[in-house]
């Protein structure tokens, strides 16, 4: 009888240790909690690439959208009293049709105004319509001033003090130019964020010239060297070179028009 307890004593022990064993699994787990799904990134806007010729994806055969639209979504152009909304997007819509390769400007623009009159009401469709003429003179009076400027082209050596004064005086001109013709509101919002990294690079890469005791150096800029010191020479030399190149090629398509 003694033995026959005893076995049974041992198996239920057995039983409850497994329990416990599957209990305090359960529970860990439960703790612990499964590693989150990484989430699936949203897609990219149509209106989130560079801005530019060729940046909109074109229409889909058969969709029945404008050229140089893009097709899964139009910009917003009106705000909610239906005047035009003068951002980015609407650069980009214009630059769609303008500068795209194919027929004359002319047409392309042609193309442009259809577009904006089957989308837009009034007000904002005079505004929009003004804003291209607008737009076009520009681009005209752009390539006139590109043509003029003399700028030699980056060599191995690196930038020198001339040059890097020649495209600041380029980007100042071509800025008043902006204003004058398109107005500040479309000056700023479709140029000034976008000239703002270029004039940035090329402004800290003259004050790294600067000898100490200068004016261009003040505290700020001793204490960056002292800190960085050659990491930071490098940095700047890197991003007004980058600058130079995208200046200078510009200048060169520009002229070649």
């Amino acid at each position: 009888m003694a033995s026959l307890l005893d076995r049974k004593l041992g198996f239920a022990m057995v039983c409850a240790g497994g329990v416990a064993v599957g209990v305090t699994a359960a529970l860990w787990l439960q703790g612990s909690g499964a590693p989150a799904a990484r989430p699936v990134p949203a897609a990219a806007s149509a209106w989130d690439g560079a801005i530019g010729p060729g940046s909109l994806a074109a229409p889909a055969p058969g969709s029945g959208g404008a050229p140089g639209m893009a097709a899964l979504s139009e910009p917003t152009l009106t705000d909610a009293g239906g005047r035009l909304v003068i951002g980015l997007p609407l650069r980009q819509l214009i630059d769609s049709y303008v500068l795209k390769a194919g027929a004359g400007r002319q047409a392309r623009a042609a193309e442009l105004r259809a577009y904006l009159r089957r989308r837009l009401a009034q007000p904002a469709l005079a505004q929009a319509e003004g804003l291209v003429g607008d737009y076009l003179r520009y681009l005209d009076a752009e390539q006139a001033l590109r043509a003029q400027l003399r700028i030699a082209p980056l060599g191995e050596s690196g930038l020198d003090i001339a040059q890097v004064g020649k495209l600041q005086d380029w980007q100042r001109q071509r800025a008043q130019l902006r204003e004058r013709m398109l107005g500040t509101v479309a000056a700023q919002a479709w140029f000034a964020a976008e000239d703002a990294g270029c004039s940035t690079a090329l402004a800290d890469w003259r004050t790294m010239r600067a000898p100490v005791g200068s004016a261009e150096v003040d505290s700020n800029e001793l204490q960056a060297r002292r800190l960085h010191g050659a990491m930071l020479e490098q940095r700047r030399e890197e991003d007004a070179r980058t600058c130079a190149g995208q200046l200078i090629d510009g200048l060169a398509a520009g002229a070649g028009t």
